[in-house]
């Protein structure tokens, strides 16, 4: 099981002064919030509470 506390506290460190590039709604239950530097940060509603889910890198302009 994940430790809930854990988990954002390393999501806080990652995404600290990041600013926000733009915010997609994919499906009815997934938001994507993508970063200027490229960190995508998708956020999905699952029976069991919300799924969170990061990745790096420059996207493809």
């Amino acid at each position: 099981m994940v430790d809930m506390d854990d988990e954002a506290v390393r999501m806080t460190d990652l995404l600290r002064g990041k600013a926000v590039k733009v915010i997609k709604r994919h499906r009815t239950q997934e938001v994507m919030i993508e970063f200027e530097d490229g960190i995508r940060l998708y956020v999905d509603r699952t029976g069991e509470g919300l799924e969170f889910s990061i990745t790096e890198g420059r996207t493809a302009e």
